[in-house]
């Protein structure tokens, strides 16, 4: 069956719908969602005001951020998923990075949603576990070290098109990395200047929600 759709669509058209199926999937922001849903707020006018993994856990608490990971690595995995069937490996780049776009700039939610670091390790995790790997343990020792989650997406980050080089050496595939890896740290330069003043958040567990009534956005925080 998917061989039939890949030969009526051709490659053209393949690339389309993998785009436009990622970017639908990647809008589902859950941390949106389950806050909704649970707490009848908006988690954008709480916390640091962004709809992404750190926020909701500051927010929300663990049990409810689980519900967030949860859902967001499945519509990660769903988008990879079908842009590697019908692609094959460049398919799931191709979906990857529409993914993360959805998650960043959700359709449904008036195109205010996350830092796509969540959806974009899940990329890396399904595209080839060892860049995964990379940005993992430079992520873990950035926050092991300094409790900056900030500091250790960025680095994983950084370290997305560098890997991607060294793996595969392909000039295109590095130049989606490139464009990737410089769209995570465009979206953290509000903790790039926190961190540069010694401002930013550090992060903490906690086994309560920080979210109530009283609760207003504020400045810090990813």
């Amino acid at each position: 069956m998917i061989q039939s759709l890949t030969q009526t669509l051709g490659t053209a058209g393949c690339a389309i719908v993998t785009m436009i199926c990622a970017y639908l999937l990647g809008s589902l922001s859950f941390a949106i969602i389950v806050c909704k849903l649970t707490l009848g707020r908006d988690i954008r006018d709480y916390g640091s005001g962004n709809a992404g993994l750190t926020n909701a856990y500051r927010t929300m608490g663990g049990a409810k951020t689980g519900l967030v990971l949860l859902g967001d690595l499945a519509k990660a995995a769903a988008a990879l998923s079908i842009g590697g069937a019908l692609i094959g490996p460049g398919g799931k780049l191709l979906a990857g990075a529409f993914v993360i776009l959805g998650h960043v700039y959700p359709l449904y939610f008036g195109f205010r949603g996350g830092k796509g670091v969540l959806v974009g390790a899940m990329t890396l995790l399904l595209f080839d576990w060892r860049i995964f790997l990379v940005a993992l343990g430079l992520f873990i020792i950035a926050v092991a070290l300094t409790r900056w989650v900030s500091l250790g997406s960025i680095l994983g980050a950084i370290s997305f098109p560098v890997t991607m080089y060294y793996f595969y050496r392909s000039p295109l595939y590095t130049v989606v990395a490139v464009i990737l890896s410089g769209a995570v740290i465009y979206l953290h330069r509000s903790n790039i200047k926190r961190i540069l003043a010694g401002k930013e958040n550090k992060f903490t567990l906690h086994g309560k929600p920080q979210i109530t009534g009283d609760d207003r956005k504020g400045e810090n925080g990813k």
